[in-house]
C-alpha cells in the first residue's frame, strides 16, 4: 500500500492506495479486445470525420477571409468554442493586453485581449454564443 497526499482546489486530502496483483489475468483481458477492436473501429471512422472537417474548413475559411481586411479594428476568436463573459460594451476603452471576452472551449477557458489600446465600436457575440474560429467578436476603433 502506498500512502500518498492529494491537493484538489486547495483543500489537501491524504489517501490510501492498494495494489493489486492481478497482472496475468489484466494485460491479457485487455489486449485482445483492444486488438479486435481496433481493425473495426478506424475503417468506419474515417470516412465519417472526412465529411464533417470538410464542412468545417469551409465554415472556418469565410470568417477569415473577412478577419483579415478588418484585422486592424477587429478582435476575432482564436478557436472554435462558446462565450463564456463578454468584458467590455460598446464606447468603453481598452488598453493592449485588456480581457475583452472570455471563450471556453473544450473545457478550458481562454481570455481574448485586445491586440492594441482604442474603443470598442462594436459587440458582435454575448455570452452562450457558440463561435467559429476566425469569427468577429467585436470592434475597436
Amino acid at each position: 500500500m502506498k500512502k500518498l497526499r492529494i491537493t484538489v482546489e486547495g483543500t489537501v486530502y491524504d489517501v490510501t492506495v492498494e495494489t493489486l496483483d492481478d497482472d496475468a489475468g489484466g494485460p491479457a483481458a485487455t489486449a485482445a479486445p483492444a486488438a479486435a477492436r481496433a481493425p473495426v473501429a478506424p475503417p468506419p471512422a474515417a470516412p465519417s470525420p472526412a465529411a464533417p472537417a470538410a464542412a468545417s474548413a469551409a465554415t472556418a475559411q469565410p470568417p477569415a477571409t473577412p478577419a483579415g481586411p478588418a484585422g486592424s479594428g477587429d478582435i476575432v476568436s482564436p478557436m472554435a468554442g462558446t462565450v463564456v463573459a463578454v468584458d467590455v460594451k460598446v464606447g468603453d476603452t481598452v488598453t493592449a493586453g485588456q480581457q475583452v471576452v472570455m471563450l471556453e472551449a473544450m473545457k478550458m477557458n481562454t481570455p481574448i485581449q485586445a491586440p492594441q489600446g482604442g474603443t470598442v465600436a462594436s459587440v458582435a457575440v454575448q455570452a452562450g454564443t457558440s463561435v467559429a474560429e476566425g469569427q468577429v467578436l467585436l470592434s475597436l476603433s
